[in-house]
């Protein structure tokens, strides 16, 4: 059950890192479409969040009942809420930020930040879900 428990955790956390830190910044690079680019990556984006959530979901049940200080099922939602409200929270305001012509206004610097930030807290929670299991 641990040695589950952490590859499950490991695999999030790569999830989390590759796609935020190798695949999104790709597209950017190659990509001379920005547009198209920006659309990728928040397609990546929705899927990561979309699995995180099913992954927080296994893991949560995967410890339910399972006794020790720290070891409850509810620590792994906070990465899970973090994408979600990253997703259905902030990009909506994200995308209406952008102007018709595709320009991005100082609004979509602002919550394109916020995201990030969330994004980036996201995958600080699962590293450290995924330190403090391997140290159990």
């Amino acid at each position: 059950m641990r040695l589950g428990l952490r590859l499950l955790l490991a695999l999030w956390a790569g999830l989390l890192v590759a796609v935020g830190a190798l695949a999104a910044p790709v597209l950017f690079h190659e990509l001379t479409d920005r547009r198209l680019a920006g659309q990728l990556a928040g397609a990546m984006f929705r899927v990561v969040t979309l699995l995180s959530i099913g992954i927080a979901a296994l893991l949560a049940a995967a410890v339910r009942g399972r006794p020790g200080p720290g070891a409850g099922p509810f620590r792994f939602a906070l990465p899970a809420l973090l994408l979600a409200l990253a997703e259905w929270g902030i990009r909506p305001l994200l995308e209406a930020a952008r102007a018709p012509a595709g320009v991005a206004g100082n609004a979509f610097a602002l919550w394109h930040g916020v995201s990030t930030l969330l994004y980036v807290a996201a995958t600080i929670a699962v590293v450290a879900l995924l330190v403090g299991e391997l140290r159990r």
